[in-house]
């Protein structure tokens, strides 16, 4: 169950990946939109990374980092809570981000051109995301494996 919610957490901050959308997009003339297994898989793998990044800068699990998200707290106000700055956590994750930009510079999948666009974005969009990300609350009910409205007071009348 444990495994199954620090999976499902890497997936609820899905969002989280526009980093990693930015690292992994090509400026080639493809007209096919990749498959969105492709996709999902990708923007999976850079949340998880994201997830394990955040937790290790601030020393701790990630099942503790994805219940102070979804106690709608944001990244930065986590990063405070365990005695990190904001900053912190930004540095970390844009040095994560630019060495995978590098690693795939050096294999041979993107141009030097095509990682220099993308390493002068990864600050803005990194800090962006530290500073506003909300989890989405019906996405925290499924990670904390609540029902639906039992976290939640409903809006409709039972009378």
């Amino acid at each position: 169950m444990k495994r199954l919610l620090v999976v499902v957490a890497a997936a609820g901050l899905l969002t989280l990946g526009s980093v990693g959308v930015a690292a992994a997009q090509t400026t080639g003339g493809t007209t096919n939109p990749p498959s969105t297994a492709t996709r999902n898989g990708r923007r999976g793998r850079v949340a998880g990374a994201v997830l394990r990044v955040s937790a290790q800068t601030l020393g701790v699990k990630p099942r503790d980092l994805v219940t102070g998200l979804c106690s709608g707290q944001t990244l930065a106000q986590v990063a405070s809570a365990h005695g990190k700055t904001p900053q912190d956590l930004i540095n970390a994750l844009v040095t994560v981000a630019d060495q995978k930009i590098q690693a795939n510079e050096k294999a041979g999948r993107i141009t030097q051109a095509q990682a220099s666009t993308r390493m002068a974005k990864v600050k803005d969009k990194v800090t962006q995301l530290v500073d506003s990300y909300h989890v989405p609350a019906a996405r925290c009910q499924r990670l904390q494996g609540g029902a639906a409205g039992s976290t939640t007071p409903t809006t409709g009348s039972s009378t």
